[in-house]
């Protein structure tokens, strides 16, 4: 019979002869309790907390609520960038300022904003196929994008967000990771027109930011 011990299961094992093993070995099967949840969320927020305090650093900001302009600004600094990609060793395949975004900035309240986990971006991205051409049609932050591009990186796309305050943070990851995206800031559902519009075109190591259609 099975016992459980502590956040482990122990398993007896079954003798030959039909019977229960006195001696029975114990095969363990991890369980997480309480307590490792608790653990593993600390650890979890220890290592965003050293994620944005270092952005926020990098980018010369002391809050995320500051961090938005800072990232358009270091959109045509190929040294910030460069120091970015250092910063994540170098594995641009996750979306980083989601994680910032969504824990300190996102609006759950009103709009409703609790952005795709990488696991069901990186599902998607497969459901799309070998198409070159993808609109996101509500694209907060690109990962989404990210994980089509991590797939197949001659991907075109086009973006589709309504919040102001997130395009800077998708224009940061579209122009570190050289992904060719036009940018509308646009309700989606409504059919109106874009309030503003940029397209973002490959450059040699990053992306390049033109305004198609600049704030009134």
């Amino acid at each position: 019979m099975g016992r459980c011990n502590g956040a482990l299961f122990s398993v007896c094992e079954r003798s030959l002869d039909g019977g229960i093993g006195t001696e029975g070995r114990e095969s363990k099967v991890g369980v997480e309790t309480g307590d490792r949840k608790e653990e593993r969320s600390e650890e979890t927020d220890l290592e965003l907390k050293e994620l944005t305090d270092r952005t926020l650093k990098l980018f010369g900001v002391i809050a995320p609520e500051q961090l938005g302009p800072a990232l358009l600004s270091a959109c045509d600094d190929s040294d910030k960038l460069r120091s970015f990609c250092e910063l994540v060793d170098n594995d641009l395949s996750t979306d980083w300022m989601q994680k910032i975004y969504q824990y300190y900035l996102a609006d759950r309240k009103v709009k409703k904003q609790d952005y795709t986990p990488a696991s069901l971006a990186q599902f998607m991205g497969l459901l799309a196929g070998n198409s070159n051409d993808i609109v996101d049609m509500c694209a907060g932050s690109g990962a989404l994008i990210i994980q089509k591009w991590s797939q197949k990186p001659d991907t075109r796309f086009t973006a589709l967000e309504i919040d102001e305050n997130v395009i800077p943070f998708l224009l940061f990851n579209m122009v570190l990771r050289n992904i060719q995206c036009r940018v509308f800031q646009m309700d989606a559902l409504s059919g109106e027109d874009a309030v503003r519009a940029w397209n973002v075109t490959k450059g040699e190591e990053f992306g390049r930011i033109t305004d198609i259609k600049p704030a009134v």
